[in-house]
């Protein structure tokens, strides 16, 4: 068992380090707009490493994890994710994660895609825990919860809590009203009777309802005859 000395870390990363991929360095830099240098290590050999590890002393691992480059920040979340400990110790670190290390679309995305196993063991509960990440003043934070809703409780049980919360949510930070509108196609592909209800009512504002109408055009899972819909929709001032 590795003991999480500042020395050992450094050294892991030294090593992991040299798997980076210059080329996708410089393409994924350009597309997150990080506040954080870039490795250049690929996200599946992140979630590789980061499920040894946390093997490996995982716990003790969190406790001198670095913020300094963006892949040491998303490997605090997915080392967190990986781990086999209590539900509630899992979410001290998944608070963490989502206040103090999240900063741009991709450190929260990537997180709240890999949480199915929590999600599943805990459903009902962490549903009520992410409740209050949408109430946040931290943007990024809502963006979390949001994005975890959209993966994990768009179904009957969920849905019209999900809308509501979701309708709840006036900001203008962009990468927030981008996640309103995302949830709202994914939604109208899954429930689209409720969804459909819901927009006779909705209190967002047009552009994110716009961008809900864009991202529902471009996807494959709405029908031809929804796109025109939405179309018009949108065409008579979302009346």
């Amino acid at each position: 068992m590795t003991m999480w000395t500042t020395e050992e870390y450094q050294a892991f990363w030294a090593e992991f380090g040299e798997e980076a991929d210059e080329v996708y360095r410089l393409f994924h830099e350009k597309i997150l707009c990080a506040n954080q240098p870039v490795i250049g290590l690929r996200t599946p050999l992140l979630r590789k490493k980061a499920s040894e590890i946390a093997k490996d002393n995982g716990l003790h691992f969190l406790t001198v994890c670095e913020k300094d480059k963006y892949e040491k920040r998303l490997f605090y979340g997915l080392v967190a994710a990986s781990l086999k400990i209590p539900y509630e110790s899992f979410l001290v670190h998944c608070d963490i994660y989502v206040n103090e290390y999240v900063d741009n679309w991709a450190l929260c995305d990537v997180l709240c895609s890999s949480l199915k196993k929590v999600v599943k063991k805990n459903e009902a509960d962490f549903f009520e825990h992410c409740k209050g990440y949408i109430a946040s003043e931290n943007p990024w934070v809502v963006r979390a919860g949001l994005v975890i809703f959209l993966g994990y409780y768009l179904n009957e049980r969920y849905i019209d809590e999900v809308l509501r919360l979701t309708d709840s949510v006036h900001t203008e930070f962009y990468y927030v009203r981008m996640a309103q509108a995302w949830l709202l196609a994914t939604a109208w592909a899954k429930e689209r009777e409720c969804v459909m209800d819901y927009l006779s009512r909705t209190t967002l504002d047009e552009w994110t309802k716009g961008k809900f109408v864009q991202k529902c055009c471009e996807s494959y899972r709405v029908s031809q005859e929804d796109k025109i819909w939405l179309r018009e929709w949108r065409k008579n001032g979302y009346q």
